[in-house]
């Protein structure tokens, strides 16, 4: 086995041991989730040994899969990803012994699309990441999950035939699947540019970009809480990276095609998001929205097509995911036995639990891109790039966009600090959520007031995929 696999490998370990786990021991749940949690520390480990041996970048089967420092990178923002919707779960077993696998047959294939190089490593990856949510989606047990899970699967097939057929029309006028020698001399433009935008419709699905979103408030608020966690940062890691290897890579040359329309969906995507989230009443349609126009910030660093881009979209992805971590983190105490958490549910939450209320104010502070917080920096960076980029409407957008979403964020942390009378009931921690909690809210402030150690990592990773 090719050191190169060994985080890819852990993950596929973790899968048959977590089965064989349940096929053993009476209490399968449990130990389902410990050989998963096992098997996310197993792969963390390899990723980070990875990166510090100075063997990479390696290729493997034929050129369909790079293993570089952006992988790495890819590979440690969706392990958070796992570890943090997996802790939220732990402690609510509604949702069976199936939940951990379906959780790392999800994150290995993010991992793919972190690697891929071809259309067929493409398009595996996508599907590794899309079937086994839908099945999760659906794992509720009550009629808004199965709702969920249904429209989730017929439009992720509607999503991942478009991409297909996108594929095949570039594969014909390119005449190879390998992403970095799609555009060549012998490029047939009408067959290209029609499989370009097939594909960029396939992508910007999975991302939830305007206008084929309308998903996502459906999804969200139908599926478990931790699976929504687990959907809103890492699906968002897995579209991002892909759709920033396919067009910087196989078609870096020819972004006068794809630019402007990236550019002007970036600037719909923020702003419908945060109008829309202005009027939810419903915390996961709320954070669904944000979701939708977060991932238009994401936009705007491909849209800038400069390395300052590709830096500023791998940095925010991890104070986004951090402080989604740490909002889900404070629904499920909240929520308690329910899936659901509105807006009346949050008033006087201070007083039931300080901590609680803290926590969500650090996270939505940041998804607001308060200063000291990890979102700000994050929204700075992507700033940069697109003034870089001599794109002011890209940056223009993105302030309007912060200050309509500071106004939807604004409205759930007046309810939490709100008074109410007599003596409400306190929450209960639990622990593991409590982890979650405490290290996402303690990574938000910290990448806000030294960000410096990560902003290092992503700016290697991005530089050099960028200049590779």
């Amino acid at each position: 086995m090719t050191l190169a696999l060994w985080p890819e490998y852990a993950v596929v370990l973790g899968v048959l041991a977590t089965m064989l786990a349940g096929m053993v021991s009476r209490e399968r749940t449990i130990w389902g989730y410990w050989t998963t949690l096992a098997a996310l520390a197993a792969s963390g480990v390899f990723t980070i040994i990875l990166w510090a041996s100075g063997s990479l970048p390696r290729s493997l089967l034929h050129g369909g899969l790079s293993i570089d420092a952006f992988s790495m990178a890819v590979n440690g923002l969706v392990l958070v990803a796992a570890a943090g919707a997996l802790l939220i779960g732990w402690n609510d077993r509604r949702y069976g012994g199936d939940f951990p696998i379906l959780v790392l047959l999800a994150l290995l294939g993010m991992m793919v699309l972190g690697m891929a190089n071809n259309f067929i490593a493409l398009f595996i990856g996508i599907e590794m990441l899309s079937l086994p949510l839908y099945i999760l989606a659906a794992s509720g047990g009550e009629g808004l999950s199965t709702e969920a899970g249904l429209k989730y699967l017929l439009l992720g097939a509607f999503s991942s035939g478009t991409l297909l057929f996108g594929l095949a029309l570039l594969y014909g006028a390119a005449g190879t699947m390998v992403i970095t020698a799609v555009v060549s001399p012998h490029l047939i433009l009408p067959l290209a540019g029609a499989g370009l935008a097939l594909t960029l419709v396939g992508l910007i699905f999975k991302l939830g970009i305007v206008p084929f979103h309308m998903w996502i408030p459906d999804v969200y608020e139908g599926s478990p809480l931790p699976v929504t966690t687990y959907m809103a940062f890492g699906t968002k890691v897995g579209a991002a990276a892909i759709l920033m290897r396919f067009l910087f890579f196989g078609f870096s040359l020819a972004s006068g095609w794809w630019g402007p329309a990236i550019g002007y969906l970036a600037v719909l995507t923020m702003i419908a998001g945060n109008l829309i989230a202005l009027a939810q009443k419903d915390m996961k349609r709320l954070l669904a929205y944000s979701g939708i126009a977060n991932a238009g910030y994401l936009l705007v660093g491909i849209a800038a097509h400069n390395m300052l881009g590709a830096q500023a979209l791998l940095f925010y992805l991890l104070p986004y995911g951090l402080s989604i971590l740490a909002a889900f983190a404070v629904l499920a105490f909240v929520a308690g036995d329910e899936e659901s958490v509105s807006l009346d549910q949050l008033t006087g939450l201070y007083q039931r639990s300080p901590g609680l209320a803290a926590g969500m104010a650090v996270a939505f502070l940041s998804l607001a891109g308060i200063p000291l917080t990890g979102g700000f920096v994050g929204k700075f960076y992507l700033l940069q790039a697109a003034w870089a980029a001599h794109e002011p409407g890209l940056a223009v957008g993105l302030v309007v966009a912060a200050m309509i979403g500071l106004a939807a964020y604004i409205r759930p942390l007046q309810r939490s600090f709100s008074a109410v009378d007599g003596t409400p009931a306190p929450i209960r921690w639990p622990l593991a959520g409590a982890i979650v909690l405490v290290i996402s809210v303690i990574g938000t402030i910290g990448l806000g007031v030294y960000p410096a150690p990560v902003v290092h990592i992503v700016n290697h990773s991005a530089a050099f995929y960028w200049l590779h």
